[in-house]
Order: structure tokens, then sequence, then C-alpha cells
């Protein structure tokens, strides 16, 4: 039997000198094998094309292992990722770890031994072998605590796997290939040929080897003596010539590109990375992009896909090469998505990213985890387990206004509301006595979760639903092979947190599997067997392409090259990686037929800086005119030129962009002639909402008329306004009932203070500050100093009114005294806080917790502040008193004198404590009222009328708009 070895650089026609001896041997049942299992569907399509449609098995290099082992007479239960990654969680519990106990508990120790113990097993290392070498390189020093108990992780990983009836696929491998050895006729001498592989492990090597004892076997490799793009194929190269009967060294080819680009796409590929490559010209066969921020970058790259799509060229002849696809999954579906390409990626997203996912994994934390009412929110927002979606809204509104932030309470709150039923699936969950059960329990969540969407139908899932599906089923699989594990073996743990972290980032495949008539997204290995009409070579940033390198986690390669001299053990080096990523560029930049496109980013998304690749100036360096083939998109370009404008949409955007722009656009009355008539049968305005509506229709629209349930507390300044309001009006009664006084003075400023600190406690459970009681005890406590401060100034007045009249309701159906017709219909109601009288006449007061600079008398009719004004009035008509003035009261900040206007004539029965500008002549109080009125009963025509406009001046207490969703002014 022979092995027959070629090489030569890419497009050196390596695939004819493969196949076409394939061919030739169809009837021997010939076994080509190829890297990835995308490459599978390719080459069977490339050998019907020339007829060679039955005979030959086309397998990935995976499935060969399993072709082997089937061959061989050898099965083995082989486990998944998950089943793997409990065994190795387990299998450190079991190691009784101490030096690394530490770094044991952190949640990347299982998965790093993961993948150690793939590389043992690659390298057909067992624990025995390894642990002996160790002792070899630790000897009897220091490192030999270290060294033991890396063995022992290795070796109670293995232990566990086979105490649970499990191989891993690296395992899988060598188990096959000592089948193979022990009866080679059991592959019945059919031929091999192996293309498009770049790199072999030490298990695939030997593999090939022993494949050579039964039969042919040919193999192709990229390399060329002496060039520095295959420096990183050059140590297997030589270890397959080593054993090979013929080398066949192909030479390079230009006849794979079009006329028009062969120059510089083969002065490309024989020069890349050769210091004294000749420059040519690119013509535009090379063109580089340059952007600002991924996005842009994957803008400009869909704009010309776009362009090439439109002139005819096939999508699958597209190739986009990324060297971490999956990092650009989300983007790529935003930008590509919305330009309509038709595109084919591998994409994935965790568990706990699904719609069912989210559901499971909150029951399970509101079951036996510690669990926050989001928690409870989450499950019962699973899509289909609530009929009306707006119960589980009503109790996030009730939990936020409560307070309440645990599941525990937040389940309480729903099943003590009425028509509610209990959630028995929580202690169902909780409920499961062993993990056996806790899982099967889960299971059975699972169904019901995702049938509960087409409950009494028979639906045919498409689009989004299809994830839905796949989700489901990850999960159902995963959930099996975990109670697979925990059955074989019943000394394996599995405890809640360690499941539900482990579903949680379960990989979930969504989105349309690879099809070859779509914009192949890829990897460059995904790419390095097949061709395109054009590439882009995207993400060419310093650190992503290439790749930075990584010591491993328990051996860095200091250690191994010890171990290896020492005991000859063979590990595999990992740092430096930079022979490997500059190989890769070489694969992606040589794929193309026709055009190839570099692209990198000049900054981030944030705009800081960002280095291209230093693999950028190595392909630039071979042309004279890249520059003419430039194109740059900015950070700052949130529209394209209109002349480049890819899309209808994005030429839509555009044209909006460089129009005009309007700072206020009119909003229509309401016409809706039920709402109107609504507004016009109101018997009684508040006072507040006129106001209101005077500063801005559109928030008076909102906060009166639409009156939108909140899902969290009231404003803690609107509470605490509310509570400052109650224990003053409390105060001030009982200082009267308990001394006879109506004011405070020095005299009674202690009684005083003692009742208001008894009734800030009394009354604090009634007024929510805020969900979080630490925010609550500095509330109270701030606001128990700001009314104490209150009560220490008035308790310094020189004026002679005294408090009578405190929260004075008018209007309501509760209140003494009527509402106070204006004029000419309009009636008004309202709470005045406290009116203070002397000698029949009286002074309105209005608590304000901020400052109240804005409130003074100067600004009334500017700000359009009539409240005061109203107040006098509506004091004149209700008690029959006059009006001496108007004020806002401060209860809070440094500045404790009211703002708003006094009588002149009363100014020494009233006081000194005020602003002289807001002490006024006893004229202006009449034109004062009676501008009041008339603006009244102006903004109340407009109300009733449903007279909308935008006022984004006014609407806010220091300017702008309070609801721009609403209102959507352009300011």
């Amino acid at each position: 039997m022979t092995l027959t070895l070629v090489t030569g650089p890419a497009n050196a026609a390596k695939a004819g000198a493969v196949l076409d001896p394939l061919r030739e041997r169809l009837v021997e049942d010939p076994v080509l094998v190829v890297p990835a299992f995308p490459d599978v569907e390719h080459s069977r399509r490339e050998l019907a094309e020339t007829g060679a449609t039955f005979g030959a098995t086309v397998v990935h290099s995976s499935a060969l292992f399993s072709l082997v082992a089937q061959r061989a007479g050898y099965r083995a239960r082989r486990a998944s990722e998950l089943q793997r990654l409990l065994v190795a969680r387990d299998a450190v519990r079991r190691a009784r770890l101490q030096l690394l106990a530490e770094s044991a508990g952190q949640p990347g120790f299982a998965r790093a031994l993961l993948r150690f113990a793939s590389e043992l097993e690659r390298a057909l290392i067992e624990p025995p072998r390894l642990i002996r070498a160790l002792r070899d390189w630790a000897g009897d020093g220091p490192r030999r605590a270290y060294a033991d108990e890396v063995g022992r992780v290795y070796l109670r990983y293995r232990e566990v796997m086979d105490a649970a009836g499990l191989v891993d696929e690296d395992l899988f491998a060598g188990r096959a290939l000592a089948a193979l050895r022990a009866d080679g006729a059991t592959w019945r001498g059919a031929p091999v040929f192996f293309y498009g592989f770049d790199d072999f492990s030490p298990v695939e090597v030997q593999l090939v080897l022993e494949l050579k004892r039964v039969c042919d076997v040919t193999v192709s490799l990229p390399w060329e003596a002496g060039r520095e793009a295959f420096k990183a194929t050059s140590a297997l190269r030589n270890a397959l010539h080593a054993e090979a009967d013929e080398t066949i060294e192909l030479s390079a080819r230009n006849d794979h590109y079009t006329p028009k680009s062969r120059t510089a796409l083969h002065a490309l590929e024989r020069g890349l990375f050769e210091p004294a490559a000749r420059r040519v010209k690119s013509a535009g066969a090379v063109t580089v992009h340059s952007a600002g921020g991924e996005r842009a970058e994957l803008e400009l790259c869909g704009a010309q896909v776009l362009k090439l799509l439109r002139a005819g060229t096939p999508p699958g002849q597209i190739a986009v090469v990324l060297r971490d696809p999956q990092g650009y999954a989300s983007l790529l579906e935003q930008v590509f998505g919305a330009y309509g390409i038709p595109y084919s990626a591998d994409r994935s997203v965790p568990f706990h990213h699904t719609g069912i996912g989210r559901g499971l994994l909150a029951l399970l934390r509101c079951a036996l985890l510690d669990a926050s009412a989001d928690d409870l929110l989450a499950y019962l927002r699973t899509p289909g387990l609530l009929r009306e979606p707006r119960l589980a809204d009503s109790l996030e509104a009730a939990a936020r206004t409560e307070g309440e932030s645990t599941a525990s309470g937040a389940r309480a709150l729903w099943e003590r509301t009425p028509n509610r039923w209990p959630l028995d699936e929580i202690d169902r969950v909780a409920g499961a006595r062993s993990p056996a059960a806790l899982i099967e329990t889960l299971e059975r969540r699972l169904h019901a979760l995702f049938a509960g969407p087409y409950r009494r139908r028979a639906p045919i899932l498409s689009g989004s639903e299809l994830d839905d599906s796949r989700s489901f089923v990850a999960a159902k699989r995963a959930l099996a092979q975990l109670r697979g594990v925990v059955e074989a073996d019943s000394g394996v743990a599995l405890q809640p947190r360690e499941l539900h972290d482990m579903l949680a980032e379960l990989s979930v495949a969504i989105g349309e599997p690879e099809q070859p008539d779509r914009v192949q997204v890829a990897s460059p290995l995904d790419v390095r067997a097949r061709r395109f009409h054009t590439v882009f070579v995207c993400g060419l940033q310093e650190g992503e392409f290439p790749q930075g390198s990584s010591p491993d986690a328990f051996l860095p390669d200091g250690d191994r090259r010890e171990i290896n001299a020492a005991a000859g053990l063979g590990l595999p080096l990992r740092e430096d990686r930079l022979d490997r990523e500059r190989y890769l560029f070489y694969v992606a930049a040589s794929r193309a037929e026709r055009q190839l496109v570099l692209s990198s980013r000049y900054c981030d998304e944030d705009g800081d800086a960002e280095s291209s690749s230093f693999f950028v100036d190595a392909a630039s360096a071979l042309f004279s005119d890249l520059d003419q083939h430039e194109r740059k998109r900015s950070l700052a370009e949130v529209t394209w030129p209109l002349e480049e404008a890819p899309t209808a949409a994005e030429w839509e955007r555009a044209v909006a962009h460089a129009g005009e722009r309007r700072t206020a656009p009119a909003r229509g009355d309401l016409e809706l002639p039920a709402a109107v008539a609504q507004l016009q049968a109101k018997d009684a305005m508040s006072a507040s909402a006129l106001e209101r509506f005077a500063g801005c229709p559109v928030r008076w629209l909102v906060e009166d008329v639409l009156d939108p349930e909140r899902l969290e507390p009231d404003p803690e300044q609107m509470v605490r306004g509310s509570y400052a309001h109650r224990v003053l009006e409390l105060t001030f009664r009982r200082l009267h009932e308990q001394t006879g006084d109506r004011r405070v003075t020095g005299a009674n400023l202690s009684t005083a203070e003692r009742i208001l600190v008894a009734a800030l406690q009394e009354e604090r459970g009634a007024f929510k500050l805020s969900p979080n009681q630490t925010r609550v005890r500095a509330a109270v406590r701030r606001l128990e100093f700001d009314l104490l401060r209150h009560l220490r100034y008035e308790s310094t007045a020189d004026g002679v009114f005294e408090p009578e009249h405190l929260e004075l309701r008018f209007g309501f159906a509760d209140s003494s005294y009527p509402a106070v017709d204006v004029a000419g219909g309009v009636r008004v109601r309202g709470v005045i806080d406290r009116v203070d009288t002397w000698n029949g006449n009286a002074l309105v007061r209005d608590y304000k917790s901020g400052k109240v600079e804005k409130y003074k008398a100067a600004d009334w009719q500017r700000e359009r502040r009539f409240q005061a004004a109203l107040y006098m009035l509506v004091i004149e008509r209700v008690l029959g008193l006059h009006a001496a003035g108007g004020v806002y009261v401060p209860l809070g900040g440094t500045e404790r004198r009211p703002r708003g206007m006094v009588s002149q004539e009363l100014a020494a029965q009233i006081g000194s404590g005020f602003y002289e500008n807001d002490v006024r002549p006893e004229a202006e109080f009449g034109q004062t009222i009676e501008w009041a009125r008339e603006t009244i009963v102006e903004v109340a025509g407009r109300m009733r009328s449903g007279a909308l406009r935008s006022c984004p001046d006014t609407c806010a207490w220091r300017g702008g708009c309070s609801y721009p969703s609403v209102c959507r002014v352009e300011q």
C-alpha cells in the first residue's frame, strides 16, 4: 500500500491531482475526506458535475473515525459537549484540589480542563503516561504538588467518563484507531483521499499512517518550499514526506483567475509575505475598505455586495471571511438583513437568550435559587404562558409600586390578586428530590412552554417560530443527555446552580442552515477548500486577525517544553500562533478569482483609535495603486450620500437627513367626536390640570387624559411632597389642639417639633418614598431635617396672620365647599395647602418641595402660572375673605423665603419675610386676579375643544419635551 503526498501553493490544481485518481477508482469504493461538514456537500456537487455521482463516500474528518470504528466493529456512546462539561465539573470536585482549589472555583476552570483533555487525547496521551511525565518533570521539588494535581484532575475526568459509560470525540478517535490497528482487514482496502487539509492532529497523522498499511492513501497539503506563508504547514509536510512513497510538488498556476484580475491576484498569491516580491497595479482587482466602527465596516461590505448581486454575480460566489463570524452574527443580521442580502452563516445564541430559555431558567431560579421579582416576571412572560400578557404587566406595576423585589414576594402579590391562579409549577420544581427527578420535571415544563403559543393549533412553523423549535430541541436533547449521566453514575453530583449555568450557556443554532446559493459568511478555515468570484476579508485588526495567542491554563508553553524534553511527551505548543494566522490570511486572500476586498477599521464604535492588521500592509505593499481603490466610511456618517445609497430605505434616510429640519411640528386637534364630547361634559376642572394644559397641551393629554399606568412607584419628589403636606397638616392641627396656638412661635417650637417628628413616623407607612429601604430611611431623615428647619423659620416670623384652613378642598364630592364658577360656566376644583387669616384677610400658601425662584410674581404671566391667583379668587368666593396675597413656600433648600405676591397695604401684618419685589400695591391684585380669570377661561375653552399643540419650551420644568416618544418634537 502507498502514501502519496501532493503539495503546492493555492490554485496549483491540487484538487485535480486528488480527485482525478479518485474518479478513476470509483469501482473500489474510495473515501474522500474533507476538513469540515460544509465541505462535504460542496465536494459531492463537484464530483457530480464530472459524472462521479455514485461510488465515492465523502466524509469530514470526524466522520472518518466513525467510519473506521463502524468497519472495525468498535461501538461506544459518545459524550456531547454538555455531558463532557458535567463530567469535568464532577471530576474537579472528586480531585479534591488544594493548590488549584481557588482556580477550580472559577466558572471557566471546567472548560479549561476540557480543552486540556482534548489536547492530551488528540496526542494519544493516557493519564498514567501524563502523570509519569509530570513527576519526571517536577521531581521532588516545589512543583511536585502542582504536577500531581494537574495529573490527578485529568485522571478523574477519564474515570468519571468511564463510570458514565461515555467517551468524548477525541478519545473515540484514539480507540477507533486502536481498533483499526488490531484488525486492518476490516477496512477492506478502499483507497482514501484527503483534500483541503492544512493541519492534522497527532491522532489524525497516526490514522493516515495506519490507513497506509491497509490501503492506498493520497493527501494534499498546501505547501511550497521557502515560502513564509507556509511555515505553519512545514512540520506536517515534513512528517508526511518522510513516510510518503511518492511526493508530488505542483507549481503555481494562474488560469483560475479571470483575465482582468489575473495579474493582480496572481501577484498577490506569489508575493504575499515575500520581501523581494515585485509591485504591480491592482487595477481594481484588489481594493481596500477603511471604516469607523464595526457597523460602518459591514455597511461598506454590504453596499459592495449589493452592487455585485445587481451586476449578476451569483450570491454563492461571494464570500465574506471573518476570523470569528459568530462575533459579528447580530450585526450581520441587522445590516445584511436590512439590505436584503441573502446570506448564509452559522449562528448560535446561548439558551438564555431565547424565549423558552429565559422562561425555563427563570422558573428554575424561582424554585431553587435566589430569585428576584424580575425572574418571576420573566417566567410569566414566556410566550404563550399567559393568554393575557397584561396580567404580567399589572404584576410588575404592583411589585414596583409596592417595592417588592423578591420572587416569593411577587408570587404572593400574584396569588392574592382576585381571579389569579396559584403558580404550583414552582413548587413542583422545588420539590424534586434528586438531580434526575429535577431534570425530568424541567423536561415536562419545557414541553409545556414550547406548546403554549400553539395550544389548540396545528401550525406549520416558519420564520422565527423555527428558532423556537430549535431552542426546544436543543434543550430537550441537553436535558436527556444530563439525565443519562446522572443515572449512569449515581456519584455524579448536579447542583441546581450548575444545572442552571450549563443550560444557560447551551448553544442553540438559529437561522437558516448553510445554503450554497447564498453569500457565504465564514471563517478562513471554512473556505480553504473552495474558490469564489469575490472575497471580502473583514475585521483585519490587530488582536482579531491575527488573533492573539494565550497560554494554556494548566501548562504554559515554557513548562511544556521542559516536560517534552524531560519525558518526550510531545505536548503541543500554543502561544506562538503567528505562523498559523499568517497562513490563514494567505488562504483567505487566495480564494478570490475576480476581486479581493481587504477591510479594516481605523476606530471603534466609541471613536477610540484602532490599529489595522499588519496583514493589510503586507498585501498593500504588493500594489502601486491601492490608494486609488480605497473606500471609506466614517463613524459620523449616519446616512449614505444620495448617489451611493445602497437601498431605497437608505436613500429615503439620506433625503430626510439632507432636508430642512422642523423645529416644532404642529399638532392636530382631537377629532374623535366621543373624545371631544367627553371633554366638554367635564363639570369641574382641576386647577393643576388647567395650569398643565397652559404649559403644554400634549403633556396634559398624557398625564390627565391618557393617564397611563405606571410600572414604577410614584417619583420620590411627588411622594415627598404629599408626605410633607400631610405631616404639616397634622402638626398645625395638633399644635392648636394641644396648646391653643395656631402659629409656631419660639415658645411652642419644641412642642411643634415633637408633634412633627411623631407625625413623620405615624404616616411613614402610607407614603412609599422608594422601593429601596436604605433610600427610604435616608429620604425620611432628609425630609425630617427640612421640615424642622421650616418650623424654626416660621417661629421667627413677625406677622400676625395665623394658619386657619389646612388642606382646604373645594369642588370634590367629599369636600365642604363647592366648585368655584370662574366665568362663562368654567368651574374649577382643587386643594389649597394652607390659608392664613387675620381680621377678614387671607394669605394663600402653596407648599413646594424644591426651589420657588420661578414662582415670583413678575413671572406669573410670562410663565402662565395662575394657580396662586386662582386660589386668591377662590378664598374670596368660598370663604368671603379679602385676599392679602398668594405665595409659594419652599420646604427644601437653603433659601426659606416664599415667592409670589403679597399686599403692600398689609405688609406689616403679613410680616417681613418676603422679597421686596413680591410686595405689590393693592391695585395690582385685582388686575392679576382678572388676568388669571381670563386665562383660565381661555385655557378651559381650548381644553374642552381638544386643541393640541406642542410646547417644548414650557413642557418640562427646565424646558424641553417631557414625552418625546408621544409628541415627537424635533429640537
